[in-house]
């Protein structure tokens, strides 16, 4: 069970203790060659839906791309927005999905 990573309200930057956990995970999944991770973004409800979206999948694909940067293969690793929810500081980040099969 990987910990989500925050971002602050409105933002797909990555801080450094995201950074840490990131680079953690990347070291991880280097150990174990035949898992693939779906990363999913998160965002609250309020305001614009839509605008909710992009900013989900900006933080899913930021978090993406720093594993890609630290030597995991894009093919094992798939980035997705969820729905937008109510629910708080949870709402602001992205978990993850680690599996055995390939998408």
């Amino acid at each position: 069970q990987a910990t989500p990573i925050a971002f602050g309200r409105g933002n797909s930057r990555l801080n450094v203790q995201s950074k840490r956990d990131l680079e953690e995970m990347a070291r991880r999944l280097h150990s174990l060659p035949n898992f693939y991770l779906t990363v999913v973004g998160h965002t609250r409800a309020e305001g614009d839906l839509e605008a909710n979206r992009v900013l989900a999948d900006q933080r899913a694909s930021s978090a993406r791309d720093y594993l890609v940067s630290h030597g995991i293969s894009q093919s094992r690793i798939r980035s997705k927005a969820a729905e937008p929810s109510a629910a708080g500081g949870s709402a602001q980040a992205v978990s993850f999905v680690l599996a055995q099969k390939p998408y």
